[in-house]
């Protein structure tokens, strides 16, 4: 059950990607199957919602708990979800990286 939850599939060749070979995404970088070898990264839709979800929960956490004004606490949380959001990306569902 955790071996499911830690792989996901390639969405060009379907053939599964473990953790550890979607850790270039800690990095902001593409990942590459090594069964089909294209490049792939985040899907941006879910990324978005990851981002949203994450900042407004973490500066409605930091405007409660603290002195801060909201705009202090939004920025405080955008730090946090640049450093937070890439571990995200790890649990989600990739998309072919598209090159125009």
């Amino acid at each position: 059950m955790l071996k499911d939850f830690a792989t996901r599939p390639c969405p060009c060749c379907n053939k599964p990607l473990t953790l550890s070979e979607r850790a270039p995404l800690l990095n902001r970088a593409p990942v590459h199957c090594k069964h089909c070898a294209k490049s792939l990264k985040p899907n941006f839709y879910i990324m978005l919602f990851n981002v949203f979800w994450l900042s407004m929960s973490v500066s409605w956490a930091i405007e409660t708990n603290t002195e801060l004004n909201y705009l202090w606490a939004l920025s405080a949380a955008l730090i946090a979800v640049s450093v937070i959001a890439p571990l995200f990306d790890l649990l989600f569902p990739l998309e072919e990286e598209q090159y125009d």
